[in-house]
């Protein structure tokens, strides 16, 4: 996976130089009245890829300024944040302890991620722009080195025993916790990572000094830590009570010592609407 990427990124940047050095023949670094941009834009995110988190929809943001080196390039630094907050609905809740024949249901709190990021944006305009153009359509590559943040998850356990021997696991007998104290994995985590977004998107200029951007970004960041509960259930462990709710065996799931937690690379997909102020 990670190999694709970057084969990916590699070609998108050869292109870019393949069409500057065309457009350089062309029109040798041609200016224009307004060659640099400020631009901020921000919408909803989504991870993407199967098993890759328990976490829903997200939120992107990201400020940068480009400078136009031709008519089909600009480039410039960029800060981005990306962001997922863990989601209880996403994770399974119930598992058995066959040695102690008890049941449990269970629930997480903390564990979200950000991503901030600082990374080099190369644009390339599809369509050359001039100071009268009104549309363009573009892509971008942007290799960035991030800081990645991830909260400390704590983990409580409702505990329940079959009373009356009928397969039903329904009697409450208490609640334990699982914190840092005891499973190290579930701690907070700060690394330097890296990583790049490439994207494309549909640019709207209705005057020289202002336009209006909606557009599309795969980002990728190299392995870091989230929470995944759905990569330690197997089929092989489930258990059916009485009234056929699936357990999962505990001992091969929640209580290993890595449990919630995998370390992999993330990536996800957002959809940004922005605005650009050119001078």
């Amino acid at each position: 996976m990670i190999k694709n990427i970057f084969l990916t990124a590699v070609i998108l940047l050869a292109s870019v130089f393949a069409f500057a050095q065309d457009e350089g023949n062309v029109v040798i670094r041609d200016r224009f009245e307004r060659d640099k941009t400020i631009y901020f834009s921000l919408g909803p995110a989504f991870t993407l890829g199967q098993n890759l988190g328990d976490y829903s929809a997200g939120f992107n943001v990201e400020t940068g300024f480009l400078k136009r080196a031709n008519r089909l390039i600009s480039w410039g630094p960029s800060v981005s944040y990306l962001g997922f907050v863990y989601d209880e609905l996403k994770t399974y809740p119930y598992y058995y302890y066959a040695e102690q024949d008890i049941a449990l249901e269970l629930k997480q709190t903390g564990g979200s991620v950000s991503i901030l990021s600082l990374g080099l944006n190369l644009k390339l305009n599809l369509i050359p722009v001039s100071d009268n153009t009104k549309f363009s359509i573009y892509g971008i590559v942007n290799p960035f080195v991030s800081y990645v943040n991830r909260s400390e998850v704590v983990e409580t356990a409702d505990e329940y025993y079959d009373e009356d021997g009928d397969g039903v696991y329904a009697d409450y007998l208490g609640t334990v916790t699982y914190s840092a104290d005891t499973y190290p994995a579930l701690a907070s985590e700060n690394k330097v990572s890296g990583g790049a977004h490439f994207g494309f998107g549909i640019e709207f200029m209705p005057a020289k000094k202002i336009s209006f951007f909606a557009q599309a970004t795969f980002s990728y960041t190299l392995p870091i830590t989230y929470i995944a509960t759905e990569t330690f259930l197997k089929n092989e462990d489930q258990y059916l009570d009485a009234e056929d709710t699936i357990y999962y065996d505990a001992s091969q799931s929640l209580f290993l010592e890595e449990f919630p937690i995998v370390k992999r690379g993330f990536s996800a997909v957002s959809v940004k609407v922005g605005m650009a102020i050119n001078f």
